[in-house]
């Protein structure tokens, strides 16, 4: 205590000193990125100049034991010489983004294979799919993100959407902390400051030098459902309510971004959505407890994301691809709704033989 007493003014001079100092590396930076733009993205869980390496084991079997996730200087995962040579974009959640399947096993990666075989001038599939986002998301990347990118000009934008829409407890509200990080609290507050958001980066990068295991995940988890699993066999009285609030906002939602998809002069190729919340056993519907809550099972789940297929239908028309309706199996799948590498592979061949059916 004598010590301190003594020691007062110097400790003063210290922490003046100090909070000066970081008060000018502030002011700096943010006349360094004064014109910016890309700072913007990151509120919306945009990812750019990022490698990481996700062990995989846990989650299914694969013979390739870790996928590596990389997000080029744009924040798209794909293996393009450049901007120009993008001939389809594709957008959607976590579902498009794939984070824990190998990029060689992504649905993108087989499309772009098959379609070279048919048309070798063909040049490349780019992924823009994030983690997390709904339309909000979306509508977000047409309206901040894909003009920062210059020279995207795609023939094709796969909308591989509604995943994240599915949840009708919030129709007309930005899902927090994946579509947007705006929310208010110490995390937002914190990462106002441009010291922050310098060094996060270069902290994540240390941690996964120092420990690959640190590196930052979605939380994913296996699920691999039996039929002991499928236990609700009644609609929630709401959900049929709820659900056609929900599909009206995701209309207007997707009308904006069709919209969005024709001032690029690019074709939109819309995806339903498939799930294993729920099964069919003779005739009567079956499935999975508290999905959506304690109080909305799979089928209420099932019950939603079928609303909004039939939004994309009703939009897309001949343009859609029904992965809905398709026959997947167990393996295509490791939880409800995310894919496997032999998942993505599957959707990436039924898409591709699409778009080569009616486009090249």
């Amino acid at each position: 205590m004598s010590w301190i007493k003594k020691n007062t003014l110097s400790i003063l001079i210290v922490t003046i000193s100090s909070l000066v100092g970081v008060l000018c590396v502030e002011i700096g930076l943010r006349i360094l990125n004064i014109n910016n733009d890309w700072v913007v993205t990151e509120d919306a869980n945009i990812l750019r100049d990022v490698e990481f390496s996700y062990e995989i084991n846990n989650l299914y079997p694969s013979d390739i034991k870790v996928a590596d996730y990389e997000r080029n200087e744009f924040g798209l995962r794909d293996n393009c010489d450049s901007i120009k040579d993008i001939e389809i974009l594709t957008i959607g959640g976590s579902t498009t983004d794939q984070r824990y399947v190998p990029f060689k096993f992504t649905y993108q990666s087989i499309i772009e294979q098959r379609l070279k075989e048919v048309d070798r001038n063909f040049g490349c599939v780019s992924n823009a799919g994030v983690d997390g986002h709904s339309t909000w998301g979306h509508l977000f990347s047409f309206e901040k993100w894909f003009p920062l990118i210059p020279n995207l000009k795609p023939k094709f934008i796969i909308l591989y959407i509604g995943v994240n829409d599915a949840d009708f407890r919030r129709a007309d509200e930005p899902n927090f902390g994946f579509d947007t990080n705006d929310r208010g609290g110490l995390k937002t507050f914190l990462k106002s400051f441009e010291i922050v958001r310098t060094l996060l980066p270069i902290y994540r990068f240390s941690l996964q030098k120092i420990d690959k295991s640190s590196t930052p995940h979605v939380g994913h988890s296996a699920k691999i459902y039996t039929e002991d699993d499928y236990t609700v066999t009644m609609i929630n009285e709401n959900t049929p309510r709820l659900s056609k609030v929900n599909a009206l906002s995701f209309e207007k939602k997707m009308i904006t971004i069709l919209d969005e998809v024709y001032e690029l002069d690019a074709v939109p190729i819309c995806i339903t959505q498939p799930n294993r919340y729920a099964i069919t056993k003779n005739d009567q519907i079956y499935g999975i407890p508290n999905v959506l809550g304690k109080q909305f099972s799979g089928i209420d789940y099932d019950f939603s994301i079928r609303e909004l297929n039939s939004v994309l239908f009703k939009l897309c028309g001949d343009n859609t691809v029904d992965l809905y309706n398709h026959n997947f199996s167990d393996t295509h799948f490791y939880d409800g709704v995310h894919t496997t590498s032999k998942g993505s592979q599957e959707i990436g061949e039924i898409i591709a033989e699409f778009m080569i059916s009616k486009f090249y």
